[in-house]
């Protein structure tokens, strides 16, 4: 009787969202930037439930969301796919990012698409969605991983594209400037279709959703 009274505690305690697990992926710009204050906020409202995040590229969280690994994910989508969800959070502009010795960088004027095809670009989990990228063809360089795509971009190998949220502030050796026409990408909240979601990962869901829109005001995102 009492490890039935202890079982029926414990669901309980779950289905009031007292105790719990969420477990989500997460892609690297997000996570950094605007989920701290999320769950900063989420942990005082609901500090019995654990909280695992993975930070992966949109290929990775979209994959890691479709084969159950995680409760859900916040990214692009890589690739439409029908089992899943998404659910849009906000636009994040995209930009050129080089060396301050590149010669891009000579000028603060916004850099045309065209501009790039007399240059050596490295691709990103990022570029190789666009579809502006996708007609100029294969270039020789793809950095998915964003550490290893600043050290190169240090290195003056060659330019990238990067939302402004990925956009590393920490260094002086690389420049951002504006791409004209404007492009963006959109950053969604996915789930699998027709999975109910345990009390612990709705409540994280449900205040991802409530507070992004003043994260994404902070930031100068556009919301979606």
């Amino acid at each position: 009787m009492r490890d039935f009274d202890s079982a029926i505690y414990d669901l309980r305690a779950t289905s009031e969202r007292r105790i719990g697990h969420v477990s989500m992926a997460v892609v690297p710009s997000v996570a950094t930037n605007l989920l701290p204050e999320i769950i900063k906020t989420f942990s005082a409202e609901f500090p019995g439930i654990n909280l695992h995040l993975d930070d992966d590229s949109s290929r990775g969280v979209q994959h890691r969301v479709e084969r159950n690994e995680v409760d859900f994910g916040i990214g692009s989508i890589w690739k439409p796919n029908k089992v899943l969800e998404f659910t849009p959070l906000f636009a994040d502009k995209l930009q050129l990012i080089c060396h301050r010795d590149h010669k891009l960088a000579k000028t603060t004027k916004p850099v045309r698409w065209g501009q790039l095809d007399n240059v050596t670009f490295l691709d990103t989990g990022v570029t190789r969605t666009l579809r502006t990228r996708q007609d100029a063809g294969e270039s020789r360089f793809d950095f998915p991983n964003i550490t290893t795509l600043v050290a190169m971009l240090r290195s003056n190998l060659g330019v990238s594209i990067l939302p402004s949220l990925a956009i590393p502030t920490s260094t002086s050796e690389l420049v951002s400037r504006p791409l004209v026409p404007p492009e963006s990408r959109n950053i969604y909240l996915i789930t699998r279709k027709g999975w109910t979601l345990s009390p612990a990962a709705e409540a994280m869901m449900d205040t991802i959703i409530r507070e992004t829109p003043q994260q994404v005001k902070s930031y100068g995102l556009t919301p979606l």
